[in-house]
C-alpha cells in the first residue's frame, strides 16, 4: 500500500489581542497515530495559560487585611481573591444579601449573646494547614491582640467595627465547640454579627504562614487564604507600593477551580490604562470620570463600560456646635446642588437623597424630603427664626449682583461669618469651597476661606474643630450600621462624626436598632433616623454618590454586576 503524505492540520483557534485577554506562550507537540498503515501527523498546541490582566488606578500597599488605615481600596482587589470570611455578599443579587463561606450556618442562642457556626471541612490553607475552628479562634484572637497592641493610626479604620458603642468588644472571646464548630461569645446582642463576620478584616488566614504579632511585609511576607487564587509575588517600589502583583489559581479551591489561571495587577495611570485596554492586553481597567475618555471606550466594541454609583458619599461637613439648626437648614436649601453636580463631578456623580446607599439594606433612597436649591426657602428659613439682621430683608428668589442678601453678606455685618477650611493646593476642595461661599451670600453669610498644610487639616478634623469642610464616607458593610453608626452616633466609637453631632433622639434609634432582631421593627428603626437626619437636623449638606465606571474586555462573562460594589471577587469570571 503506497503512503500518502504526512498530513498536518491546526487544532488551536488563533487569537487577536481582543479575544486572548492575557493569554501565555503555547509549544508545539507533534502525536503521530497508525490507522490503517496510514499515518497522519498533527500539530498540536497546548492550551494556552488563561490570564486576567487588571489595571489599578493606585497601587496596593499592604497584603494583611488588618493593615490598611487609609484605607487604601486597591489592597481589596488583592485581599479579595486569596482570602475569605465566615460569611459574604451575593453579588448576583441586587440587595446581595449575605450568605455562608467559610461558615455553613450561623445559629443565635437564645439570649442573643452566643453565635455559634458550623464550619465548612475539608478545606485548606494555600500552604496546606487544615481549615478549622482553631484556625478561627486563631485570627480573632490575633485581631482583638492587634486592637491592644498596634498605633491606632494603623488600625483606626477598622477597629472600631469590632466595638460597641461604649467601647466594649463586640466579642468577648471565641469557643472551639469541635474542629468544626466555632462559638462566638458577646459582650451584647449584635445584629450584623454576619456581617462582622464577612469584612475583610474578619478574613481567616493561616495561622502557619501569618505573622501572630505583626503584620505582614508586602515585601517579604505571604498571604496565605483559601480563596480561589494563591499569592505569588508583589513588586514593590521604594515607597512600599506594589506596582505588579501576581497570583494563581488555587486547583483545589472548595468552590471550583476558577477559569483563569493567573491574575496580574498592574497599577497604571489613565493614559497607560487606556492605551492597553484599547490594544486588548488588558482584561479589566479601572475607569476615567474624563468624558472623552469615556466616549472612545464605549464606541469599542471590544470594551464594555459598567458603570454604578459608589457605597460611599460625600458632604459639607458643618460644625453643629456653631451652627444651630436653622443655620443648617437654610445653608441645606441655599446650597446649588445642580451647579455642584455639573459643574465638579461633570454629572459623573448623583444626588445624595439617603446617607444610606440604593443597594445598601434599608436605605428608603427617594422617600425622604431632601433638601434642595431654593434661595426663598432658605432666606424664610432665617426670617422665620428672626435671625437678627433680617428684618428688613426679603424672602424672595433674587440672586442678582448686589441684591439686598449678598450686600450684608459683604458688610461688617453680615448675618453669619464661618470658616471653611480646606487642605492647601487641593483643587477639589478649593472648588467647593467657593460654590459654598458664593451661594451663602445670598443668604447673608460671609464665608472665609482658609488653607491649612494636609496634617493640619487632618488633626483639625479628627478633634472636631472645622467650620466648614468636605469629607465622605465609605462603607465596609451593607449594613446601616457601618455608616449610621461612626458617622451619628455620639458614642465614642463614633469615629466619623467630626462635626460633633449629638441627638438623644436619633442615638436611642441607633443603640435599639443594634440588638433589634425582629426585621420589620429595625427596617423601621432606620427608617427613622434617616428621616430625622434629612428632614429635620440637617447635621451636614448631603451631596453626592459618586459613579464609577468599570471598564471590561466584551468577551468576558460572570462579572458581578447586580449587587452593591463592595468588594471585587474575580472568582466567577471567565472568557467566552
Amino acid at each position: 500500500m503506497d503512503e500518502n503524505p504526512k498530513k498536518k492540520r491546526k487544532l488551536f483557534k488563533s487569537f487577536n489581542n481582543k479575544q486572548k485577554i492575557g493569554l501565555g506562550t503555547t509549544s508545539i507537540i507533534a502525536i503521530a497515530a497508525i490507522i490503517g498503515g496510514i499515518y497522519f501527523y498533527w500539530e498540536l498546541q497546548e492550551t494556552p495559560e488563561s490570564v486576567f490582566i487588571c489595571g489599578l488606578a493606585s497601587a496596593p500597599d499592604s497584603i494583611d487585611p488588618l493593615q490598611n488605615p487609609g484605607p487604601n481600596y486597591a489592597n481589596l482587589w488583592i485581599w479579595d481573591q486569596i482570602a475569605e470570611g465566615l460569611f459574604d455578599y451575593n453579588k448576583s443579587k441586587t440587595n446581595s444579601p449575605i450568605i455562608p463561606n467559610l461558615a455553613l450556618n450561623g445559629n443565635w442562642s437564645s439570649d442573643h449573646l452566643n453565635f455559634t457556626c458550623e464550619l465548612r471541612r475539608n478545606v485548606t490553607f494555600h500552604d496546606g494547614t487544615p481549615f478549622n475552628a482553631t484556625a478561627v479562634k486563631w485570627n480573632f484572637d490575633r485581631i482583638y491582640k492587634f486592637i491592644e497592641i498596634m498605633p491606632y493610626d494603623d488600625i483606626w479604620a477598622w477597629e472600631y467595627a469590632y466595638h460597641t458603642a461604649n467601647k466594649e468588644p463586640i466579642i468577648n472571646h471565641t469557643e472551639i465547640i469541635d474542629d468544626y464548630t466555632i462559638r462566638f461569645v458577646l459582650n451584647q446582642p449584635y445584629v450584623p454579627i454576619r456581617d462582622l463576620l464577612a469584612v475583610w478584616t474578619s478574613y481567616i488566614l493561616s495561622p502557619a504562614s501569618t505573622p501572630e504579632d505583626e503584620f505582614i511585609d508586602i515585601r517579604t511576607g505571604r498571604l496565605v487564604g483559601t480563596g480561589p487564587f494563591i499569592f505569588d509575588y508583589c513588586e514593590v517600589n521604594i515607597y512600599g507600593y506594589a506596582v505588579k502583583t501576581e497570583m494563581h489559581a488555587n486547583p483545589d479551591y472548595w468552590d471550583g477551580t476558577p477559569s483563569f489561571n493567573k491574575l496580574v495587577f498592574l497599577r497604571l495611570d489613565s493614559s497607560e490604562r487606556m492605551e492597553r485596554m484599547l490594544s486588548g492586553e488588558l482584561s479589566y481597567a479601572e475607569g476615567s470620570y474624563n468624558n472623552e475618555t469615556l466616549e472612545i471606550y464605549k464606541n469599542d466594541p471590544g470594551i464594555s463600560v459598567i458603570s454604578f454609583s459608589k457605597l460611599g458619599f460625600r458632604y459639607i461637613g458643618l460644625d453643629n456646635n456653631k451652627f444651630n439648626i436653622t443655620m443648617r437648614k437654610a445653608i441645606s436649601y441655599a446650597f446649588n446642588y445642580t451647579c455642584y453636580l455639573k459643574e465638579f463631578s461633570g454629572g459623573h456623580s448623583i444626588r445624595v437623597k439617603s446617607p444610606l446607599a440604593e443597594k445598601m439594606r434599608y436605605s428608603h433612597s427617594g422617600l425622604f424630603d431632601v433638601p434642595y436649591y431654593n434661595i426663598t426657602i432658605a432666606r424664610q428659613v432665617l426670617k422665620n427664626a428672626n435671625w437678627p439682621g433680617t428684618d428688613n430683608l426679603t424672602a424672595n428668589n433674587n440672586i442678582t449682583a448686589g441684591n439686598e442678601w449678598e450686600i450684608v453678606a459683604n458688610s461688617s455685618k453680615p448675618l453669619a461669618t464661618y470658616n471653611y477650611s480646606i487642605i492647601y493646593g487641593s483643587v477639589g476642595q478649593q472648588y467647593i469651597a467657593n460654590i459654598t461661599a458664593r451661594d451663602l451670600k445670598q443668604i447673608g453669610v460671609k464665608v472665609n476661606i482658609v488653607e491649612l498644610a494636609n496634617v493640619e487639616w487632618w488633626n483639625k478634623l479628627n478633634n472636631g474643630e472645622l467650620d466648614f469642610f468636605i469629607a465622605g464616607w465609605g462603607p465596609a458593610l451593607l449594613d446601616p450600621v457601618e455608616t449610621i453608626d461612626p458617622l451619628f452616633s455620639n458614642s465614642i466609637n463614633a469615629i466619623g462624626n467630626v462635626y460633633n453631632f449629638n441627638d438623644t433622639t436619633v442615638q436611642k434609634w441607633i443603640d435599639d436598632a443594634i440588638i433589634e432582631f425582629n426585621e420589620t421593627k429595625r427596617e423601621q428603626l432606620y427608617f427613622n433616623i434617616q428621616q430625622r437626619l434629612i428632614e429635620q437636623l440637617y447635621p451636614v449638606v448631603w451631596l453626592d454618590f459618586p459613579i464609577t465606571y468599570d471598564i471590561w474586555n466584551s468577551d468576558l462573562r460572570g462579572i458581578p454586576i447586580e449587587g452593591a460594589p463592595l468588594k471585587y471577587i474575580l472568582k466567577t469570571i471567565y472568557s467566552s
